[in-house]
């Protein structure tokens, strides 16, 4: 159907509100190994299951495995069905053993047998239990070989043994399922993080696909026609999860990197169709191991290799899986995925999560290894712009996509891998080397990868040896940060400035405020800039703790601004903006993630300006005469070297359609009344802020545009001002005279007269279905001039209607409005 002026201009305002929304966000890599393990929904678990994790793990006290020597049939794939038999050795841990129980998931065992021969057993589809003839010496070598048939398991969602597009392979990890080690089906094993074997792959393929598999080729049978055996050793031990083979057309590329610890082989994989593909992506691999080597130590394993598959990406050691479409993806998008892959090296494989429930052990390093790159190949802007990307995504999304603020450890069994882990995880990578500095962060991590090498670790684990490392307290870090939610920031109260000598001491009221967290921050480092009206910075370094603190610093300038955190040294629950505005040049508008547009009415120099977006409630109290409501969510704070004659225009877009957006409550489905709030700083009176514009639209919609005309510095944010909406009687002891021109108006209303009073002004236009179409406020004091914008009018007839801040109709007519 035609759409009426009213609807029209709500559809309008939408769109320019989704715009703004999209826009103004810097989304993260689509394409990290979080985008390929983002399950629909939640886990589903039982307790059981639950349960079944410990005594997985508890079985390594009892047995050692050693190694594994798995024979695949894998000659008829359009089956997806296999002949196989596993020979597991092991060696008792505990005496008076007799029998012993490895995971086995729908697979149909056929016998098993040892040495002297076959040996009883039980299977029940999930376990195998194998009975001795007599019970285990502790610290005897012994070997079962399990022989077994069927078709393996596949993952609902990620993961398993895949028979898919021309390739055959595994994902050790099973997304939808409690526990997620997923050795367990395609051959029996000790499927846990804790237990580590080593390996030997033999694979019997035909149609020209053969086994590439991990560590070295060891031989290659041709047994007739074109069926082709294939055996490859992995002499280093790893989890079952980790454990893989990979079968196709395959043919490899491989190349010596001369990296700082000496030679690292690199072997790419891929189908003859796809290799070109493939290597035009990776042109900076050399880099991703230099700066994984820099920063975690030397590269453990016999090769860094990758191999195409259809649903990667997976941390398999010298065999990581690779998704076949990246191959089309950017180069952008490869790097941070292969060096997010490639920091599993050393966070996930070489050290492991003793449970799954502590995923972002591996996972946060993993992440943080993808914007460290762009560190070492680009220098500190594109570094910065990934982590705030990152940060800037999880502030928004992170809570909505977790059912709520979730803490890293231990992480809800449903929420493993979801937004926190992986995004969160590397946030928090990040504030440990902020909190440590660079050379303690590197010398820390390489410590914590040589004290547990080859093992599993725990959060608390992995503080002590931080600690032990560093030298520094990390439990206040941890407390706030790993097992605890949310997010805290800390801001500029007040500043008071005094001459001493030929300084000045700058005596700092600091503020914290928690976004979605349960405990107050500790021990927190935080940098600080002072900058003086000519533009000259002096950097301090302090420590706040609790909802409030002080410092006094010694600047050798009277500072005209001062700053938190100015270089991104930690992720807070902020975002923040900075630009410098010139005469006569032009500049995007809409600042990045700040959700908020700029104009420059006026620029009479250079002027800097910088806007915060802070993630928290700002402070109920106190608050103006008048004002019923205020956010709870978020505001801004605005900042800047503003020259003397310089006139700026901010706008912020209120959003809450729906739940999941920051003023849904405030709006409450009824947008009458919603104000733009302001304070000079944090310890003034939230007041109705002067000179603003409202365009509401529809005012059942839930979005608006508030525009902050002449914009001053402090504070803003949303609030509801409910004296001033639907107020009958006429302020008739204070007389008031209106003119209006042009009528009818295109572009600006002018309206002039003179007031008996003073006050702010709100000027409310009125469509024909008697809403608020837009909404200005101004202040006034005897003769005045108030002019509207209109441009974003539908042409039609409106009333116009002056109503006091504190209640009280003035005046109202009716005008049009043509374009």
């Amino acid at each position: 159907m035609p759409l009426s002026p009213m609807t029209l201009r709500s559809h309008c305002l939408t769109l320019i509100l989704v715009l703004a929304s999209i826009l103004g966000q810097a989304q993260p890599h689509p394409y990290g190994c979080h985008y390929f393990r983002q399950t629909p929904g939640p886990l589903q678990f039982t307790q059981a299951a639950r349960d079944q994790i410990e005594e997985t793990i508890a079985r390594s006290d009892t047995f050692d495995i050693l190694h594994y020597d798995i024979h695949l049939d894998l000659t008829s794939p359009q089956a997806a069905a296999f002949k196989a038999f596993t020979t597991i050795t092991f060696t008792p841990l505990l005496a008076d053993q007799q029998h012993i129980r490895f995971d086995l998931f729908q697979l149909t065992v056929d016998s098993v047998v040892h040495a002297d021969g076959p040996l009883t057993f039980s299977h029940d589809g999930q376990f195998l239990t194998v009975q001795a003839d007599a019970p285990f010496t502790v610290g005897g070598e012994y070997q079962v070989t399990v022989h077994y048939h069927g078709t393996p398991h596949r993952d609902p969602e990620w993961g398993g043994f895949y028979y898919e597009g021309g390739y055959i392979y595994n994902l050790g990890i099973g997304l939808s399922t409690i526990p997620p080690n997923f050795g367990k089906v395609w051959y029996p094993c000790f499927d846990s993080f804790v237990e580590r074997a080593t390996y030997t792959y033999h694979v019997k393929s035909a149609g020209g696909r053969r086994l590439h598999g991990q560590g070295e080729l060891v031989s290659e049978v041709q047994l007739g026609g074109d069926t082709l055996l294939r055996t490859f050793e992995l002499s280093q031990a790893v989890p079952t999860h980790i454990s893989a083979v990979a079968v196709s057309t395959y043919r490899d590329s491989n190349f010596v990197h001369l990296g700082a610890n000496g030679e690292v082989p690199v072997r790419l994989t891929a189908r003859p169709s796809q290799m070109a593909g493939l290597l035009s992506k990776f042109g900076d691999i050399g880099s991703a191991i230099d700066v994984c080597e820099h920063w975690y130590g030397p590269h453990m394993y016999d090769r860094v290799g990758y191999v195409l598959t259809t649903d990667g990406a997976l941390e398999i050691p010298t065999n990581i899986a690779y998704p076949d479409f990246m191959t089309g993806q950017s180069v952008l998008e490869n790097r941070a995925l292969f060096t997010h892959e490639l920091g599993h090296h050393w966070w996930g494989d070489h050290i492991t999560p003793h449970v799954h429930n502590d995923m972002w052990l591996k996972e946060g390093p993993a992440e943080y290894s993808g914007h460290l790159i762009e560190e070492w190949i680009g220098g500190r802007t594109p570094f910065i712009k990934a982590v705030k990307d990152n940060h800037n995504f999880i502030l928004r999304q992170a809570h909505r996509d977790d059912d709520g603020f979730q803490p890293l450890s231990p992480m809800p069994d449903p929420h493993i891998y979801g937004t926190h882990t992986y995004k969160k995880g590397a946030s928090v990578m990040h504030n440990l080397r902020g909190y440590l500095g660079d050379a303690l962060f590197q010398q820390a991590l390489r410590g914590v990868q040589a004290d547990h090498a080859e093992r599993t670790i725990t959060a608390a684990q992995f503080r002590d040896a931080l600690e032990a490392h560093s030298g520094v307290d990390l439990h206040p870090f941890f407390d706030a940060w790993v097992f605890a939610p949310g997010y805290s920031v800390f801001e500029v109260r007040q500043m008071t400035v005094s001459p001493n000598g030929g300084a000045w001491t700058a005596d700092l009221e600091i503020g914290q405020k928690l976004y979605g967290a349960s405990v107050m921050h500790q021990q927190v480092p935080l940098d600080v800039t002072f900058l003086a009206p000519s533009g000259e910075v002096f950097e301090a370094a302090i420590t706040a703790s609790g909802e409030f603190d002080q410092a006094s610093i010694e600047v050798p300038f009277n500072p005209a601004m001062v700053v938190l955190n100015r270089a991104m040294r930690l992720n807070q629950a902020r975002m923040d903006h900075e630009i410098t505005l010139v005469p006569g040049v032009n500049f995007a508008n809409l600042l990045p993630y700040v959700e908020f547009r700029l104009y420059a009415n006026s620029l009479v120099d250079s002027t800097l300006v910088r806007v915060e977006h802070i993630y928290g409630a700002p402070d109920q109290q106190p608050v103006q005469a008048g004002v019923s409501a205020i956010s709870d969510v978020h505001y801004w704070v605005v900042d800047g070297l503003w020259p003397e004659g310089t006139d700026l225009e901010g706008h912020m877009y209120y959003l809450g359609e729906n739940a999941n957006q920051y003023d849904h409550a405030l709006v409450n489905g009824d947008e009458t009344g919603m104000v733009l709030l302001w304070r000079p700083t944090a310890n003034d009176t939230w007041s109705i802020c002067p000179d603003q514009a409202i365009t509401a639209g529809s005012l059942t919609n839930g979005s608006g545009l508030i525009r902050a005309r002449h914009m001053r510095k402090g504070q803003y944010t949303f609030g509801k001002a409910e004296a001033i909406i639907g107020v009958e009687e006429r302020a008739a002891d204070q007389p008031f005279s209106v003119v209006l021109a042009p009528v009818p108006a295109s572009s600006v209303l002018a309206v002039s007269g003179h007031f008996d009073g003073q006050g702010n002004i709100w000027w409310d236009i009125i469509g024909a279905d008697g809403r608020i179409a837009q909404r200005t406020t101004g202040p006034i004091a005897g003769t005045y001039r108030q002019e509207i914008d209109v441009q974003r009018l539908a042409p039609g007839m409106y009333l116009l209607r002056a109503t006091h801040e504190f209640g009280g109709r003035l005046f109202e007519q009716r005008f049009e409005v043509i374009h």
